[in-house]
């Protein structure tokens, strides 16, 4: 998508959205509860969320689509961050307050063929969130690349080599680095979210190298996650234009890191360490040193 185009679409959000402004219907979060849930009734939803490239949420959302467990504690919405170069859009959800302090994201799969983290973020959509904390969830970040089960977008890019920080031009093509810094829509998408919401903690679930990288932001966040779900902490060597380095760099006192998963599906077990892990970060729990790492391994 051209940044023309993205321009072009965020004017139609905003249309819509005042549209249904006039006709009485509220654009705020789609606010659901137990009893709401019970009945099964639809309702209209707009989000309006500034600087975002593509503001218009999921219209006539069926509450039955969203769990009993977290409707009845949280704030639900549904917001369409971008779209993949095919035109596939890429999903976001929030769950609990936009007024609460603490903000977590977590991206399910970015690269194509990586995807086991979908357990995870699935799973966290079944999930309670603790007050004063918005969960923010993004399933397939590259869902060009899910379909395709490709590493990379349908340009052929390697989308954690896109981002700005330090990027560097890298011709193979696995792990091509696109024409120049942020060139991917999937990349943008990202950017935005994360320069709107300044998540305390995001996590990106990559595989199979089954560790967790805690190169960057406060290392004892990264730590925390590993104890509890059973993963090696490590700093894998830097390598340029990765989303955690552009993250941790841009917004000082926040934590972006990525969590290697294993290999193939994850185990129910192994799943609910995650979970674990994962509500762990939501409580802001840490662990050691925010500056020294355990070890040093090099990044594949």
């Amino acid at each position: 998508m051209s940044r023309l185009r993205e321009t072009a679409t965020f004017a139609s959000a905003i249309a819509v959205l005042v549209v249904a402004a006039v006709g009485g219907v509220a654009y705020a979060v789609l606010s659901l509860t137990a009893n709401a849930h019970a009945v099964g009734k639809r309702r209209e939803a707009f989000v309006a969320i500034p600087r975002f490239g593509i503001e218009r949420s999921s219209a006539n959302v069926s509450e039955t689509a969203v769990p009993a467990r977290a409707a009845a504690r949280a704030v639900v919405k549904r917001v369409v961050i971008g779209a993949s170069v095919r035109g596939r859009p890429i999903v976001a959800w929030a769950f609990g307050s936009d007024r609460a302090p603490r903000k977590v994201l977590v991206v399910g799969c970015i690269h194509g063929n990586e995807c086991a983290g979908l357990a995870i973020t699935s799973a966290l959509r079944r999930a309670s969130v603790p007050d004063g904390v918005q969960v923010w969830l993004v399933p397939e970040l590259n869902p060009d690349g899910t379909a395709a089960d490709t590493r990379q977008n349908a340009h052929g890019v390697d989308l954690n080599r896109n981002f700005p920080y330090r990027w560097q031009p890298i011709s193979d093509p696995t792990y091509y680095s696109g024409l120049h810094a942020s060139s991917e829509p999937e990349t943008r998408a990202a950017i935005r979210l994360v320069s709107h919401i300044r998540p305390a903690v995001t996590i990106w679930y990559h595989q199979h190298m089954d560790l967790v990288d805690m190169a960057g932001g406060d290392r004892g966040v990264a730590r925390r996650y590993a104890q509890i779900a059973g993963l090696r902490p490590t700093c894998l060597t830097f390598l340029s234009g990765e989303e955690t380095a552009w993250s941790n760099h841009t917004f000082r006192g926040t934590t972006s890191f990525v969590v290697e998963l294993p290999a193939g599906p994850l185990l129910r077990g192994v799943l609910a360490r995650h979970l674990h892990a994962v509500r762990a970060m939501e409580l802001g729990q840490r662990s050691g040193s925010a500056t020294q790492c355990d070890s040093i391994t090099p990044a594949a």
